[in-house]
């Protein structure tokens, strides 16, 4: 009896926990939705160690280009909007980083709630963040792999370009 009732416990807590991290996502913007889709994994649904014919089987969006280490996608934010999505892999063909780079028109208000956005998203599922050298967001995860986040904008043109690049350490 103990036992059952410890069981189905646990079970409880686990619904409970994922419920919640899916929750997390939901009262983020659109954008951040969008380029995430899932808390189920480390990155859109996928892991480090995935495969390369795994990840190309199981991700839906466009491919934009492909070589003999990485695989980009596109995904459509809107009209003005899209996210280049980044699987770079090693010598076995399995994931060893993710990268995101996040392009939209410039708008300082739209920008700054992007950027806070994401920034608030690291921030709760991985705690503070530090700032590195290049003067990017740092938050190391607790599953031990880092998340780097900066602007790569040039200045010149009307376009803000956000990376992130996802990677053990």
């Amino acid at each position: 009896m103990n036992k059952t009732f410890t069981v189905l416990l646990a079970l409880c807590l686990i619904t409970f926990n994922l419920k919640a991290q899916d929750d997390l996502l939901s009262k983020h913007v659109p954008e951040l939705k969008k380029i995430f889709k899932s808390e189920s994994a480390t990155f859109r649904g996928f892991n480090f160690g995935d495969t390369k014919t795994a990840i190309k089987a199981a991700e839906d969006a466009a491919i934009e280009g492909e070589g003999k280490d990485f695989v980009v996608y596109k995904v459509k934010i809107d009209e003005n909007e899209y996210a280049e999505i980044m699987y770079t892999f090693d010598e076995q063909d399995k994931v060893k980083m993710f990268g995101v780079a996040f392009i939209e028109n410039v708008n300082l208000s739209a920008e700054e709630r992007i950027l806070d956005d994401f920034q608030a998203y690291f921030t709760q599922r991985h705690g503070k963040f530090a700032v590195n050298n290049k003067n990017d967001e740092v938050w190391t995860s607790a599953d031990g792999y880092v998340i780097e986040m900066g602007d790569s904008s040039d200045g010149k043109s009307d376009l803000l370009e956000i990376e992130i690049e996802i990677f053990k350490k």
